[in-house]
């Protein structure tokens, strides 16, 4: 039987995470995912492999379509999980009698478009132990860059650059970027943040980002739990200033793909712990060995009558 005119078209669809331009498992490395098409007796079976530490949203598409039968209606939408190969489709001739030929279109996006963040989790402080720091940005404030939905929930913690970042909850490390030198608030430095990703048990991804050049310490693949280091605060990337900008994400389902979107996030402190959802001007400190209490907010007004430190002033990314 003749095949004719098939080919494959692999489309990239980026993270939308604080402008970052490109998901990869290491520095400028592209995330190993594909999709291919085998052939099997008298049709072709379109396979997606997953090589990398993160399942994998795609919608394959057909186009360009003569003469052919399905197992499977298109577009198509599947979760590939880490590691892994998974059949999404058999291809074959709706009449055997004649030649047929099609191709293939796909759009992916690291994480579960099946998969919801778990409401009751709650995250200890992304940095280390008895230190204490401002939020800059926080939803219910003033929101001078969290203003769309992959950031309208994230959280600016002011604090000076290489200050230890620690993993708020447990998961895997599937992407890490130390590379990038500068940071400014030029658009051109969008795609330059030094970051860390970890994903959790409920498919939901943490992203650590602006962090200090050479500042990212864990590797992909590593496992880490809540309280590791992984890294060195800065302000790589599109910034205004030293900070750390974390942000927790799950994935859904668009008519042209998928799209990452940020959700809402409890910190915890203190032994017993004390749970709360994070607010502008919010002091807090990591402390777990005494019992926790609510972190206070810092009085605008009594600020402006002492000596401003830029330190502790709350900065955009």
């Amino acid at each position: 039987m003749k095949i004719s005119n098939w080919f494959f078209v692999r489309c990239f669809w980026p993270f939308l995470l604080l402008a970052l331009t490109s998901f990869s498992a290491q520095a400028g490395t592209p995330y190993p995912f594909t999709v291919t098409s085998e052939k099997v007796g008298q049709g072709y079976q379109i396979i997606a492999h997953n090589r990398g530490h993160a399942p994998i949203s795609v919608q394959v598409s057909l186009t360009s379509v003569e003469n052919i039968s399905s197992d499977q209606s298109f577009p198509l939408f599947a979760v590939i999980r880490p590691n892994s190969d998974t059949t999404l489709a058999t291809i074959r001739a709706a009449n055997p009698a004649r030649s047929f030929r099609f191709s293939t279109q796909n759009r992916f996006h690291p994480g579960n478009f099946r998969a919801s963040h778990d409401p009751g989790t709650v995250y200890r402080l992304p940095f280390e132990d008895d230190r204490s720091f401002v939020v800059g940005q926080a939803p219910g404030g003033p929101m001078t860059s969290h203003n769309t939905p992959d950031s309208e929930q994230a959280i600016d913690f002011t604090m000076p650059e290489n200050t230890l970042i620690v993993a708020a909850r447990n998961g895997v490390v599937i992407s890490a970027e130390g590379a990038n030198q500068f940071g400014g608030q030029d658009k051109s430095l969008l795609s330059m943040a030094n970051h860390v990703r970890i994903l959790h048990n409920d498919d939901s991804i943490a992203t650590y980002a602006h962090l200090a050049p050479r500042g990212v310490i864990v590797g992909v693949g590593q496992r880490v739990e809540a309280g590791t280091v992984i890294g060195y605060s800065g302000s790589t990337g599109y910034s205004s200033g030293p900070h750390l900008h974390f942000a927790v994400h799950q994935l859904l389902r668009k008519p042209d793909g998928f799209a990452s979107i940020s959700v809402p996030i409890r910190f915890y402190v203190g032994n017993p712990a004390y749970v709360f959802t994070p607010q502008y001007l919010q002091n807090i400190t990591a402390n777990y060995r005494s019992p926790g209490q609510s972190p206070p907010i810092l009085d605008i007004k009594k600020r402006a009558r002492k000596p401003v430190d830029r330190n502790t002033l709350a900065k955009p990314d």
